[in-house]
């Protein structure tokens, strides 16, 4: 028996060294990039266009602007090959790759974390924070953008930008294919509890052949061709010549770089990135740049509206099934076969980490109020080794609520409510003219009453699905243990749950609106609606989540992705 056994670990991890090998094999042609473009600097002093960032909508922009003299500005570094292997998401957030933003202290919220702030990991490497996400691809409807433009006309056009880019023609799309049996069993269970069955389902997702499949992996070959592109690049402001965005400042290697643009600055830096180089150059609120310190030459009310889809729940689902999910499932040969020789088929490896995802509509003006995502894990799976850090959770709370389900007979897994439409509004700001100096990030998470009864309400329905026969059959229970902080408070009455919301606040990681668009008479925009443009400025435009007025009922990355055609389209309509 013992000789069998080692035997099978000699062979698993002759298995895992293998797999190793071969990628460190493959990250020799990205870490070529990393060597060769480590103190490149632009080749040249003006360039027509100058894009900042390579995310989602800078990646889409760079391989389709029809000019051939473009310079690319990327924060962070090339990527390494290994961060195209969905499961390895995680270990990627808290690196260099991350930025690593915490938000200010929430009065309100995120008791149960370090200082009351919640972390914010967000993409400092080619390819954004897509090479962080779970790779969700979200289906929206018409609702989403109801507001978002002046005519029904430029809807229906929008409709039709995000259907070319955010839809099934999409080439970087595939329907998430590892299932732990988890998902089957929750959409039952919701179509057993009454709700609509069809708005409970497996999602697409941003993968191709196994490996994770962004606008950049798209945008690689042409962008890196046509274009020049300068890395570990971090803008510090736009420099503005009677109102007209002439050029750029970026660090570089601790030394200062200029460059001019002719025809235009495109900021895709992201909703924290672009507000803050928007803030630096002095466009924004003129009472809060003056404070910073920073000479006003725009007053515009950038870095409000902040949102944020805002969830709980991690580990609430106890299981007395055991989800395959273990090492030792992940380093099975078949699981390992499947990855690497059947294009990730049916392997946990290509698995991004959502298996489910569904949509309850209260009967508000929204399409959708509360939105569920269903995870066969929580922090609790790698034993407290990594990710509750990545969540910043406080380290008594880990040792009381979840440590204990680290070695008990129930597995937990997790099922996040989410609140899609909150009332509560943030901002962010600056704290001084130094860019290295702290950015000031507070989402005001759960400021409004509204926000905290939409979450009871998920979890409420939660419940409801839990005792439904699909899930039973798993020996599902919400787990009983009372949260740190709850004891007082009867466990799953309204008050409790408030509590531990107020507790285990968390972001889904799709902050919006701080750049919000409008037409120049809206008050509260940013930049156009027509065409992206920051308003009275010309040559400067932003295309990334921060300019969406609103959250949409979904993971805003295909709203995104759309977004960037509505801009081509608008600015270059005979490319």
């Amino acid at each position: 028996m013992f000789i069998a056994q080692f035997s099978t670990w000699i062979v698993y991890i002759f298995y895992l060294l293998g797999t190793c090998f071969v990628y460190i094999l493959l990250n020799g042609s990205y870490l070529f990039y990393e060597y060769y473009y480590a103190t490149t600097v632009p080749v040249k002093h003006q360039y027509e266009y100058i894009i900042v960032g390579t995310g989602t909508a800078g990646s889409i922009i760079a391989a389709e602007i029809p000019s051939g003299d473009v310079l690319i500005v990327e924060a962070g570094s090339m990527r390494p090959a290994l961060m195209d292997v969905p499961l390895f998401q995680p270990l990627f957030q808290g690196t260099s790759y991350d930025w690593q933003y915490r938000t200010e202290s929430q009065n309100m919220a995120c008791s149960a974390l370090n200082e009351n702030r919640s972390a914010w990991p967000m993409g400092k490497v080619f390819g954004g924070s897509h090479m962080l996400n779970n790779m969700v691809h979200y289906r929206a409807t018409r609702e989403d953008f109801e507001g978002w433009f002046d005519t029904e006309e430029e809807l229906a056009k929008f409709m039709e930008y995000f259907q070319n880019w955010g839809a099934d023609s999409t080439t970087a799309m595939e329907m998430q294919t590892f299932s732990t049996g988890l998902d089957r069993a929750f959409i039952r269970a919701a179509e057993q509890a009454g709700l609509n069955s069809s708005l409970f389902y497996r999602p697409n997702v941003t993968m191709k052949n196994g490996r994770r499949w962004t606008t950049s992996h798209q945008s690689f070959s042409k962008s890196l061709k046509t274009h020049e592109i300068v890395f570990n690049a971090e803008v510090e402001k736009i420099i503005i010549e009677n109102g007209k965005a002439v050029g750029l400042l970026f660090n570089k290697n601790s030394n200062l770089v200029e460059v001019k643009a002719t025809k235009g600055i495109i900021l895709a830096a992201g909703t924290v990135g672009s507000t803050k180089i928007l803030l630096q150059s002095g466009i924004g609120p003129k009472e809060h740049l003056e404070k910073a310190g920073v000479q006003t030459i725009v007053n515009l009310p950038v870095g409000n509206n902040l949102q944020d889809h805002v969830t709980t729940g991690m580990d609430l689902i106890l299981l007395s099934e055991r989800m395959p999910m273990r090492l030792m499932n992940l380093i099975h040969p078949r699981n390992l076969w499947n990855y690497f020789i059947n294009n990730g088929q049916n392997s946990s490896i290509s698995f991004g980490g959502c298996e489910c995802l569904g949509f309850v509509n209260l009967d508000s003006n929204f399409t959708h109020d509360i939105g569920f995502m269903v995870l066969p894990v929580g922090i609790t799976v790698d034993a407290g080794a990594h990710l509750r850090a990545l969540i910043n959770l406080q380290a008594d709370v880990w040792n009381q609520y979840f440590k204990p389900l680290v070695n008990q007979d129930k597995q937990s897994v997790t099922v996040l409510p989410i609140l899609l439409h909150p009332k509560s509004r943030g901002y962010i700001r600056i704290s001084s003219t130094n860019s290295r100096s702290n950015l000031i990030i507070n989402p005001n998470y759960l400021r409004d009453a509204d926000d905290v009864q939409t979450l009871i309400t998920g979890l409420n329905i939660l419940q409801h699905i839990i005792k439904q026969p699909a899930m039973q059959s798993l020996g599902a229970e919400i787990n009983p243990k009372l949260f740190p902080g709850c004891q007082n408070y009867q466990f799953s009455s309204d008050s409790y749950w408030e509590c531990y919301i107020r507790a285990l606040t968390l972001t889904l990681y799709h902050p919006v609106g701080t750049c919000r668009m409008g037409n120049e008479n809206d008050p509260e925009a940013v930049v156009s609606n027509r065409n992206l443009k920051v308003h009275q400025l010309s040559n400067l435009y932003v295309i990334d989540a921060s300019v969406l007025p609103n959250l949409p009922s979904g993971n805003p990355n295909s709203i995104v992705m759309a977004l960037a055609n509505y801009f081509l389209n608008k600015n270059f309509p005979h490319r």
